[in-house]
């Protein structure tokens, strides 16, 4: 196997559901045949292993960072068919040293298609550090000014520093144009084009209490249907919708309210 992409997803602020992007597309890019390994490098909130179902692999991406593990042995193998390396929760490990980040994500892309990182929100000397060590970036917003701003933010960072960027995925949207900003504002506003409108979708919530991705716990929801189509766009393939899925989505509602 060629060494994979390394894409790393950031985003500007919080909240704006990067973790439950990367774990999803990861998820649907494994689906597709995949070979996929998620790194968890948002060291100061971590939450990849919440929302893989809480796991908690004994060895952390921070003692790799600070030579007392290997590569191989943080990464192991989740029932959803990706690998995974995820991070410590602990205070003390919160701003590891990041300097051999590259060298574990290459080790990670040996062995991998995709590499997707979870980059930490906002802009300072470790994200920028973060932002060096992958080779491509995805960035996450939502369809809000503040949000919207934060993008830009990083957008004319990673100009700054020379490093590509793949596009924008607007998660969380409404399509109410009244309350939230439409496409061609936040190409303006970040100058990068949209990859994908991720719609809000409270079943996202439900998957999340579920420790499941959405992608397994309901694949025929919106905002499941939205990430594979993401998915499959990043890798070059067709990926067609399944039939009736809204049809689907209401019978299957409907089920639910009977039972209750």
């Amino acid at each position: 196997m060629s060494d994979g992409r390394i894409i790393g997803l950031i985003s500007g602020k919080g909240g704006v559901g990067k973790t439950s992007l990367t774990v999803n597309l990861g998820v649907s890019l494994s689906d597709f045949g995949k070979e996929v390994t998620i790194v968890d490098a948002d060291f100061a909130a971590s939450n990849l292993g919440v929302y893989l179902g809480r796991y908690d692999h004994p060895v952390k991406i921070q003692e790799v960072l600070q030579g007392d593990a290997d590569p191989a042995s943080a990464m192991f193998r989740h029932p959803t068919g990706v690998k995974s390396i995820v991070s410590s929760n602990e205070i003390n490990f919160v701003e590891p040293d990041v300097s051999n980040l590259r060298e574990v994500l290459e080790h990670a892309a040996s062995e991998s298609d995709y590499v997707l990182v979870d980059c930490p929100p906002g802009l300072n000397s470790t994200v920028e550090n973060i932002m060096m060590a992958v080779d491509e970036l995805m960035i996450v917003t939502m369809p809000t000014q503040t949000s919207g701003v934060n993008a830009a933010q990083i957008i004319e960072k990673a100009k700054e520093l020379r490093q590509p960027v793949l596009g924008t995925v607007v998660n969380k949207v409404s399509g109410d144009p009244e309350i939230e900003l439409v496409d061609r504002e936040i190409e303006m506003m970040t100058e990068s084009h949209i990859l994908q409108q991720v719609p809000h979708d409270h079943t996202m919530r439900k998957s999340l209490f579920e420790s499941e991705p959405l992608v397994n716990h309901e694949p025929l929801a919106e905002a499941a249907l939205e990430i594979k189509e993401l998915a499959a766009s990043i890798d070059g393939q067709e990926y067609q919708k399944p039939k009736f899925a809204k049809f689907k989505r209401k019978l299957k509602g409907l089920k639910n309210n009977l039972k209750n």
